[in-house]
């Protein structure tokens, strides 16, 4: 691909400008190609199993944002400088799981008849439903590629081309395209002005956000990351100084709480609690502990009678 461009230079000897024409192709940086005015800043199509599958895990991105705390609050000015929706906020870039080819990790809400709305999110065929980017990354060539995806209507990014193209801009010269991208909420999410956790449940490989006014599991995970941010209330900084920005009012928050690697010994001692006992295997602690009418979550036992195993029981009966 070459890009031609006229260049008029007039001359004092010279009664008409002389026009010289010069061709160039597209210029690379750091392996990447920056789009150029035929390309749209928005990749089409599903981001392919492999590329997701090599997204860092929440694990390997927790300290992220505070180790890169200046360019998520340049970020976050982005988004107050070009005052674009609320539903439109950075997001720390990981993945929970891995998927299969021909699937993609989509985000769905479920209305629970005694609690309220969560959203889980798990691998789905593409295929199978009508889906829309949720959450997105910055490509290899330079453009946002949603990475996961939802079954409710998002927001269009058509009519913020010059807030993405800073955007992408800022990613690629940071090198941050590993680290933060944008997140794109749906109008029901909107309408949720709690802040939010989201909490792995391996046993059935999906994750689960829940609203903090709802009951929630224990306090006993390893990791507890904020991975979406809003606007940052510029004018607030530019009265104080240095002050740190605050986000705006009406800006939610969401955290994302993984217990780490389940241990067996940790499904043993509760079941022994239960009176089981003796060495058992994480299928056979399922089993025991399902007589019991306990639920296994994040390699924990949600005991019968307490307000998440309400919460989660009920999740489990209607998704």
């Amino acid at each position: 691909m070459r890009w031609q461009c006229n260049i008029h230079i007039s001359e004092d000897s010279q009664p008409q400008p002389r026009t010289y024409s010069v061709e160039y192709e597209p210029r690379k940086v750091s392996s990447f190609l920056w789009p150029t005015p035929a390309m749209a800043l928005i990749q089409e199509g599903f981001v392919s199993a492999d590329t997701y599958n090599s997204l860092p895990t929440i694990q390997e991105v927790a300290d992220v944002p505070q180790e890169y705390a200046a360019d998520l609050e340049h970020l976050q000015e982005l988004l107050a400088r070009h005052n674009v929706p609320e539903s439109i906020s950075i997001r720390l870039i990981h993945r929970h799981y891995d998927i299969a080819d021909g699937d993609a990790m989509v985000f769905r809400d479920i209305a629970l008849p005694a609690h309220g709305t969560v959203e889980v999110m798990r691998a789905t065929p593409i295929a199978s439903a009508q889906l829309h980017g949720k959450n997105f990354f910055v490509s290899s060539t330079a453009q946002l590629q949603a990475y996961e995806y939802t079954t409710e209507t998002t927001v269009g990014l058509s009519e913020y081309e010059t807030f993405i193209a800073e955007f992408v801009e800022i990613v690629v010269q940071r090198k941050l395209q590993h680290k933060f991208g944008l997140k794109i909420n749906h109008r029901s999410e909107m309408e949720v002005k709690a802040d939010q956790k989201e909490f792995e449940f391996p046993e059935e490989q999906c994750t689960i956000t829940i609203p903090i006014t709802l009951p929630l599991p224990e306090a006993t995970h390893e990791i507890d990351v904020d991975t979406d941010w809003g606007a940052v209330d510029i004018q607030h900084k530019r009265k104080r100084g240095k002050t740190k920005p605050r986000p705006r009012p009406s800006s939610t928050r969401t955290t994302c709480s993984h217990g780490g690697p389940a241990a067996p010994e940790d499904c043993r001692g509760e079941c022994a609690k239960e009176g089981h006992g003796g060495p058992a295997a994480p299928e056979d602690c399922r089993g025991e502990c399902a007589k019991e009418g306990g639920i296994l979550f994040d390699g924990r036992i949600v005991q019968l009678g307490t307000p998440f195993h309400g919460l989660l029981n009920n999740l489990m009966e209607v998704w």
